[in-house]
């Protein structure tokens, strides 16, 4: 069991995306390969938000802004002394394969996926309450009554078909997280505050906390201030803040 709970905010539009991808990535991962329907049921939900987030014209061109900026701020580490240049080749290289896929890649990420006559059903119906029910996609009703190797074996081939984008946000999100390094930090009555300096482009703010605690973080940024509170739930009620000081990790995500 993890000892720490890692909480997370963004600081830009781009990199929110980003960590929505890769949770819906996890969730699909954990259900593909289950045997009940309901597994299936949940892979296929998982796969339509996915889409609804592809779907967007610029997200292409954004994630290969992305790649290409990364890619330059990493080149120009290759000769600063003490760098392993052999480890920054092996990153180098794959952030230039995820590019040359990514334009290889005619019409939008996931087109063949959303194509499929199942799922532009279940994409329709989706944002209706209960509306995947069999009363009102028999055709789903039909396609869930097949052996689970079957089912298991056409969502993966779908689930593949995002793999241009799997990869290269997997490894963004890498670079960000392990770009800076974690400090110790004290926050005197679950209270923490402070200032940004603007001219340095943090792009992720993460909080460790011990999981023994009984404290959530909850993190705000503005332009120069960030805020941390540690709040502690309430059976049916608001959090309150806690009352003592409280220990936690701060990395201030910098690539």
């Amino acid at each position: 069991m993890n000892d720490r709970v890692e909480y997370e905010q963004p600081l830009s539009e781009r990199v929110r995306t980003f960590l929505r991808l890769e949770h819906l990535f996890c969730q699909t991962d954990y259900t593909l390969r289950g045997f009940s329907v309901w597994d299936s049921r949940s892979t296929l939900l998982s796969l339509i938000a996915t889409l609804e987030i592809l779907n967007r014209s610029d997200f292409k061109s954004e994630l290969l802004q992305e790649l290409d900026k990364q890619s330059g701020k990493l080149a120009a580490l290759q000769n600063v002394p003490g760098v392993d240049n052999q480890q920054l080749e092996r990153v180098l290289d794959e952030l230039k394969e995820s590019e040359q896929a990514l334009h290889q890649l005619n019409g939008l990420i996931g087109q063949s996926v959303r194509d499929h006559e199942l799922i532009t059903s279940l994409r329709q119906r989706a944002s209706i309450p209960g509306g995947d029910c069999p009363i009102d996609l028999p055709t789903l009703h039909l396609w869930l009554q097949q052996s689970p190797e079957q089912r298991i074996e056409q969502l993966e081939k779908w689930n593949n078909t995002l793999s241009i984008v799997r990869k290269p946000i997997a490894l963004l999100l890498g670079m960000i997280r392990e770009a800076s390094n974690p400090v110790a930090m004290l926050a005197p009555e679950g209270f923490y505050q402070q200032s940004l300096d603007s001219n340095i482009p943090v792009q992720l703010i993460r909080v460790g906390l011990d999981s023994s605690l009984p404290y959530f973080a909850e993190i705000s940024v503005g332009k120069h201030r960030l805020t941390i509170r540690f709040l502690e739930p309430q059976a049916g009620r608001r959090p309150l803040q806690a009352q003592e000081a409280v220990e936690f990790d701060l990395t201030c995500c910098t690539l």
